[in-house]
């Protein structure tokens, strides 16, 4: 089965996709219609980084998990979900296995996967884990003297190269994420970039089908999707509303999705929020973020993968009986218990 199959096998990944009989063309120039895509970031309950998760990966949970997000919100068709190098290199084999299986979990429910190869954003609070300066920055690591990163996603291009599972790649979350302009450190952004473009031409090189992107951090604005344009097939944007916490300007944002469009329209590339929905502990007001946030994504025709579906220990993904929080608060969806948080069924309206 091919992707193209896939995605009309699977249902309500089909009805996102807008299935046409230019699909296949569509999909090979990376122009295929995203706008109707409903999903979110998962992950998983049971470990507080991506190393944990991976390396006690645990199908049952994932499946259950997976499934009440389905029952919950019945348009839901796609999840993005972060993987762990770490973990992958501890045991190449199990967490080859453990990924394939999380994408059959998630086909059989219908929904496609938009896998996260590596991660940049870091927390004070709960660090997720992932890359840091010396994986990358020439010279300041003896850890460089064997390129892990490339082994890694060598490995998952080269298996899932024509995956119809795989909805898009996801090369990383969030890079360029400094504590300082870019400008001060020009070095540093120079080897980050080099970085992902050695591994979006790797992508390229193994074949893989489905498009690659790269999720760009919020506050990088339209020069953070002008900047990783040249190696994304589709614009991947995380427009958090933050409501007051930080203090956000309506009109402000409104501009941000605007000029997202236009420059998504100029360079003929799709748009896709793969990550938004802004948290808090207090739950009538997550519920205000909710419905401001998508009702301004879908007036545009942006689809959106919100963040984030299930309760976890990872940072901000819990009530604060479960760990320390930071800014955004809870971003949960679901609790720990498995009932739907309150109010939360807003999603369903967009």
């Amino acid at each position: 089965m091919n992707r193209r199959q896939f995605l009309i096998a699977s249902g309500g990944v089909a009805a996102a996709l807008a299935v046409s009989p230019a699909m296949a063309e569509e999909e090979r120039k990376g122009t295929m219609d995203f706008s109707n895509i409903r999903g979110f970031n998962y992950q998983p309950s049971w470990g507080t980084s991506g190393f944990e998760i991976w390396r006690n990966f645990d199908r049952d949970r994932m499946g259950h998990e997976l499934a009440l997000g389905r029952a919950y919100f019945p348009k839901m068709n796609a999840i993005r979900l972060w993987l762990s190098h770490d973990a992958w290199l501890r045991n190449p084999a199990k967490f080859e296995a453990e990924f394939d299986a999380a994408l059959a979990l998630a086909a059989t429910r219908g929904m496609a996967v938009v896998p996260v190869l590596f991660n940049r954003w870091h927390d004070t609070a709960l660090d997720y884990g992932g890359v840091y300066l010396d994986h990358f920055l020439p010279k300041v690591s003896w850890i460089q003297s064997k390129d892990q990163l490339m082994a890694f996603a060598e490995t998952l291009f080269s298996a899932h190269a024509k995956d119809a599972r795989v909805l898009a790649w996801d090369l990383c979350n969030e890079p360029f994420s400094y504590n300082c302009a870019p400008a001060e450190i020009p070095d540093i952004v120079k080897a980050e970039y080099a970085w992902l473009e050695r591994t979006y031409a790797a992508g390229k090189r193994l074949g893989v089908q489905a498009p690659i992107t790269v999720g760009i951090h919020p506050g990088h604005g339209i020069e953070g999707i002008r900047q990783i344009e040249p190696i994304s097939d589709i614009l991947s944007i995380h427009p958090y509303w933050t409501g007051d916490s930080p203090p956000h300007d309506k009109a402000a944002y409104e501009k941000s999705l605007d000029d997202y469009v236009a420059f998504a329209a100029g360079v003929k590339k799709p748009l896709l929020a793969t990550e938004t929905c802004w948290g808090a502990t207090d739950d009538a007001r997550r519920v205000e973020i909710i419905r401001y946030t998508l009702g301004q994504l879908k007036q545009r025709g942006i689809g959106f993968l919100a963040y984030l579906l299930h309760h976890s220990l990872v940072a901000d993904a819990h009530r604060i009986e479960f760990g320390p929080l930071s800014t955004p608060g809870n971003l949960a969806f679901i609790e720990a218990d498995g009932a739907l948080r309150p109010g939360h069924e807003i999603y369903n309206e967009f």
